[in-house]
């Protein structure tokens, strides 16, 4: 029972409000609806006091942890309250067979997550994973959206499963006797968004890792298939797709027209040269796509191929977010610029703070928070605070000699702004330099000075 007061808090009443009681307090905005139901495929019954809740929990084995502002329909759209976050790990169908609670811990450690603040069994030996929210987090559309991105990228972290993502589904009950595990652990919906922005930068760069190099794209079978020539009913799909192919593989409007003249010969029948010519003209005008569809290589080759194209980074004044590298530097910089000290209340300093490349901009306080928390992690800054609430007072003191200096990351080297990832292999390997840093040193011989 504590475990769902815990999640539910004052979203559900003690018991149903008499009409005296609703007329005297007004409409409450904060309340929500829980469904519970015993067949996720069956109609379910909506509950809003702890009292139906814990009959509930006698007759019903599935709930929702998140609540809904109607007490009719279970989709996102009618979600009000983000409660926590649950992950479910499947040992169905050979996935994750013997897996133990210790390694459920284990794994949530490796993914650098918090800890969890409730693991709950299932009857098939798997796990529900909780991550409790400090404050309910209002389910607006962005929200909700972020919330799944989240959800799935932890899932994919620690091996859960990927399908049973959404805010709105259905989780096992907890009580006594499935409740493996329970603390009073607590996160912020901000401290899952910085995991995850964290986790998708590790991410990016393993796939940089499996970079092809864009003149190897033309050798990959599936390319090679269709470069061998097609029937009547694909060469129109097959030569703009081919023409895009040539003009990512590095290739001018003219060598590529030539090439597919020639691959226009293999076909039966051919395609007229006008066509072709028009084909590569389309690829090539400004505004075309910067590669082949992968939808559609798979679709005429009738074999499996994927790539990525990493498009360069806009300019900073041309883009409406900024990196938090950059707004790292602008924090650093202020505080250098009042002499590496700075009193005051937190969102008041982050008022003040201006992003370099437009001073009407200011940085975003939960922005500031992590990039003050990073800060200090690499002992670059000092924090104190005296007092508590309001009337709290921070100082940010730059450290005179930091132990760790972050390096600039703003240029990678290696693989270039349109580097194609190919999950298929077929290509060879790059090395990439994000995040890591060569130093290259030059000796030159040195030659006697002519006295004569």
């Amino acid at each position: 029972m504590n475990a769902l007061r815990s999640i539910f808090k004052d979203q559900l009443t003690e018991t149903p409000k008499r009409k005296s009681q609703k007329q005297h307090e007004g409409f409450n905005s904060h309340l929500g609806w829980v469904f519970v139901t015993n067949d996720c495929s069956q109609t379910p019954i909506s509950v809003r006091t702890y009292h139906s809740l814990f009959d509930a929990t006698n007759s019903y084995t599935y709930y929702t942890p998140n609540t809904f502002y109607r007490n009719d329909k279970r989709e996102k759209g009618s979600l009000r309250w983000l409660n926590c976050l649950i992950v479910d790990i499947d040992v169905k169908n050979g996935h994750n067979e013997r897996l133990t609670l210790p390694d459920v811990h284990d794994r949530v450690t490796s993914a650098g997550l918090p800890r969890p603040s409730l693991i709950v069994s299932t009857p098939s030996k798997g796990f529900h994973v909780y991550w409790h929210l400090k404050k309910p987090k209002r389910a607006f559309e962005k929200v909700v959206g972020l919330y799944t991105r989240i959800q799935r990228a932890v899932a994919i972290a620690i091996g859960g499963d990927v399908h049973a993502i959404g805010a709105e589904r259905y989780f096992r009950m907890p009580n006594s006797t499935n409740t493996l595990f329970k603390s009073d652990s607590r996160v912020t919906f901000d401290d899952l968004c910085f995991w995850f922005e964290i986790n998708q930068e590790e991410l990016e760069y393993e796939r940089c890792q499996k970079g092809v190099d864009p003149s190897t794209l033309l050798a990959h079978p599936a390319i090679e298939k269709l470069l061998q020539g097609v029937s009547k009913g694909k060469r129109d799909n097959t030569c703009y797709t081919l023409a895009l192919a040539f003009k990512a593989a590095g290739y001018d409007m003219y060598e590529a027209e030539e090439r597919l003249k020639e691959w226009n010969e293999l076909n039966t029948p051919m395609l007229m040269q006008l066509d072709v010519k028009r084909k590569v003209r389309s690829a090539y005008k400004p505004g075309a796509p910067a590669g082949p569809s992968a939808l559609w290589i798979q679709h005429l080759s009738q074999m499996k191929f994927a790539y990525n194209v990493w498009e360069p980074a806009k300019d900073r004044e041309q883009r409406k977010y900024s990196h938090l590298d950059e707004w790292q530097d602008d924090v650093i910089a202020f505080l250098k610029k009042r002499g590496g000290v700075v009193c005051g209340a937190q969102r008041t300093i982050a008022k003040e703070i201006r992003s370099s490349a437009d001073d009407q901009k200011s940085i975003p306080y939960s922005t500031f928070k992590k990039i003050i928390e990073q800060l200090i992690r690499l002992g670059i800054v000092i924090k104190t605070v005296e007092g508590k609430g309001r009337a709290a007072v921070t100082t940010l003191t730059i450290v005179n000699n930091p132990k760790v200096v972050p390096f600039k990351q703003h240029k990678k080297n290696g693989l270039n702004s349109n580097t194609f990832i190919d999950r298929w292999g077929g290509g060879s390997l790059l090395g990439s330099s994000y995040g890591w840093f060569f130093i290259s040193v030059w000796f030159f011989p040195v030659l006697p000075l002519d006295t004569s």
